[in-house]
């Protein structure tokens, strides 16, 4: 029974744009979901995402797949590598948030002085992240797992 469970996994499609021996660099859109959600009209997050730039990404290259730039790769997380990821992007700031209002309250330090040092403990919520994004490119719990070649316009088809 338990070898029937299967982790679960994102998939996402990237559009790779160099290839090394044994990297690869790919192009990821932050909004590539927000397509197909339905609140998408009225979504702040969908309208942010539209103002940012694509990033590059860099992945370990797959053995035994051949990948040229201009490919699409499809890459995969794990579902425990993105939900660890999320808590470590929404969860720690916000913790350290309710922790610095907390305890200035505690202390007796009045509205603004809690506000103030709830300010500072969201602030240092962020440091983690930032390093770690800065460390491995937030990259580094992708995997790629198929390779499709680009598709010829319709007119030469």
């Amino acid at each position: 029974m338990a070898g029937d469970i299967v982790p679960r996994a994102l998939v996402e499609r990237l559009r790779v744009v160099a290839v090394g021996p044994e990297r690869l660099t790919v192009l990821a859109d932050r909004a590539a979901g927000c397509a197909a959600c339905a609140a998408r009209k009225g979504c702040g997050t969908g309208a942010l995402a539209q103002l940012s730039r694509p990033q590059l990404l860099e992945i370990d290259r797959p053995a035994g797949l051949e990948i040229r730039p201009g490919d699409e790769v499809e890459v995969e997380m794990g579902g425990n590598a993105f939900l660890a990821a999320a808590g470590l992007a929404y969860l720690l700031p916000a913790l350290a948030l309710v922790a610095g209002v907390s305890l200035a309250s505690g202390l007796g330090l009045g509205d603004l002085g809690a506000g103030l040092a709830g300010l500072f403990a969201l602030g240092l919520g962020f440091v983690p992240v930032a390093l770690i994004e800065r460390r491995r490119r937030g990259a580094s719990d992708l995997r790629a797992v198929a390779v499709f070649a680009p598709e010829a316009p319709a007119c030469c088809k």
